[in-house]
């Protein structure tokens, strides 16, 4: 075997092992700093978006990125997965399948779908050393309709969120 092969696959085995890593390391955090996720950062993670597969290559799965406070501590009150804690993420990204894109009946697929939107965003947040958390599509009965005009299209369907931020203590 010469030089550059021996490299070429030295490289492939360090790339294997970095993915692992990241596995390994992925978890859940609810408790973030204060400091902000800088926007090249953000721009990462919709980027690594374009390349998830989806149901018949379908991409009926988009996110929305609620960044402002306001809309944050609306979200803490809506989202039962949510209460106490997701107003203190730095960003959320809503999680939202459009059934248009699902022709035969809506079914699971959406959420499929948006299942791996949700784990490509914690890699790539976890490859960028920034914590998140997945918050579960419930939202309170007596807020539905609210939630789904504030933040939904006709056709959408919620599907969860992902709450992103600093671990506690990193300024």
């Amino acid at each position: 075997m010469d030089q550059y092969q021996e490299r070429y696959l030295a490289h492939q085995q360090k790339k294997k092992v970095q993915l692992i890593e990241i596995i390994k390391t992925r978890h859940s955090d609810r408790i973030f700093s204060d400091k902000e996720i800088e926007l090249d950062s953000i721009h990462k993670i919709m980027d690594s978006l374009e390349y998830i597969p989806s149901s018949c290559n379908r991409k009926g799965v988009y996110t929305r990125l609620i960044e402002f406070r306001d809309n944050k501590e609306l979200l803490g009150g809506l989202l039962v997965g949510g209460v106490g804690w997701v107003h203190r993420a730095n960003k959320i990204f809503l999680i939202i399948a459009d059934g248009l894109a699902y022709k035969e009946g809506v079914g699971y697929m959406p959420y499929l779908d948006a299942g791996f939107i949700a784990s490509n965003i914690w890699m790539t947040c976890t490859e960028l050393g920034i914590q998140a958390c997945f918050v579960n599509p419930n939202v309170r009965e007596a807020n539905k309709e609210f939630f789904r005009e504030t933040f939904l299209r006709p056709s959408d369907i919620f599907c969860g969120a992902m709450a992103l931020g600093y671990k506690e203590g990193v300024k």
